[in-house]
């Protein structure tokens, strides 16, 4: 009997993962991905700590810094949480839902995009994939996000993965984004919010992004209220706890009706929110947020100004990779095939304007 070196076990459990053990090993964030998708797959229901202790105990003396390799197992898991793999869900006791959430593996689910490519969601119960080796080898990982794409024009993935039991999603089902609606509509539904509220005169630390500053510089949209008058998207300090997200009426500075987002029976952050509504704002205006594209090689380079929504930002982690960016607040590194679709969707879904683009 011989002794495997710490190498060694990361290649060969690597390999059962079914990733390349030259590229990977397992305190990457794919080799972390696909551990918990894996422990999922026979742990769960089960809690978030059960989850992380599955994968992260495993690891002592494997990684050199196993309270790193813990956090990088707690932010992946929320990653595939957002991104669909598991289903957060309250557990239920005598028949009725409990204060306890709990982990669910999501059946195995696929999203096809307009370019063919496929982004694969879910847990297979009792083995790594449901896939068929040829197409096994053939999937891309990056992070917690698994892509497939067509070998040929001709190549039916949606009938293959039909075919294995996978089950379709639509792109809207699976963002669980805010319906379509133009600007208008959506600042009309959060104004018709805010006119039923009664007054509200004192807003201690309150901040307004304020939509007159340029759309381009984010930080510096940020003002005291002063002799303002009109509705804005503000935060507003609490005693304990980050600054809470609002929309607040003002008159010569002074507040008059506000509203906390998000709202009552939403399922997105405040921020979310919030930001989502000030581009509606700043396209009412007729100055709206700005994106742009610029190639970069084989690929393209989306660019932000602004913060953007969570389910903008999933789908964008779905199908290309964040990269350093000069002069815009994010940006993605993406296949030239997927764009034409993202600049739809910006325009279409956040109001964007497109500025002119150059080469990078």
């Amino acid at each position: 009997m011989r002794r495997l070196t710490a190498e060694e076990v990361h290649a060969q459990k690597i390999r059962e993962l079914g990733l390349d053990p030259e590229a990977l090993d397992l305190t990457t964030p794919e080799g972390i991905a696909g551990a918990l998708r894996r422990a999922a797959s026979y742990l769960c229901p089960c809690s978030s700590a059960t989850l992380v202790r599955a994968v992260v105990d495993p690891l002592r003396g494997l990684a050199p810094d196993l309270e790193k390799a813990k956090e990088l197992a707690q932010e992946t898991l929320e990653a595939i949480i957002s991104h669909g793999d598991l289903l957060e869900q309250p557990e239920v006791g005598d028949g009725a839902p409990t204060a306890r959430v709990l982990l669910y593996a999501a059946p195995a689910r696929f999203v096809v995009r307009q370019s063919g490519l496929v982004i694969l969601l879910g847990v297979a119960a009792d083995q790594i994939s449901p896939l068929p080796s040829e197409l096994e080898r053939r999937i891309q990982y990056l992070g917690h996000v698994r892509r497939l794409s067509p070998s040929s024009g001709t190549e039916d993935l949606r009938g293959d993965l039909r075919q294995l039991g996978f089950l379709e999603l639509s792109s809207d089902a699976w963002l669980k984004g805010p319906k379509a609606s133009t600007a208008s509509q959506a600042l009309v539904a959060s104004d018709r919010a805010l006119d039923r509220v009664p007054p509200s005169r004192d807003i201690p630390g309150l901040l307004l992004l304020d939509p007159a500053k340029p759309v381009r510089y984010y930080r510096g949209r940020w003002v005291e209220p002063k002799a303002q008058t009109g509705r804005f998207v503000a935060r507003r300090q609490q005693a304990y706890g980050a600054d809470l997200w609002c929309y607040v009426q003002l008159a010569n500075g002074q507040p008059e009706r506000m509203i906390d987002l998000p709202q009552r029976g939403s399922r997105w952050r405040g921020c979310d929110e919030a930001w989502h509504l000030q581009m509606a704002i700043d396209a009412q205006r007729g100055s709206p947020q700005r994106f742009r594209v610029t190639s970069s090689g084989e690929a393209v380079v989306l660019e932000l100004f602004s913060p953007t929504p969570a389910w903008a930002r999933r789908r964008w982690d779905a199908i290309g990779e964040p990269v350093p960016t000069a002069g815009s607040l994010f940006a993605y590194r993406m296949p030239k095939a997927e764009i034409e679709e993202e600049r739809r969707f910006a325009r279409e879904a956040l109001w964007l304007e497109e500025m002119t683009t150059v080469s990078r």
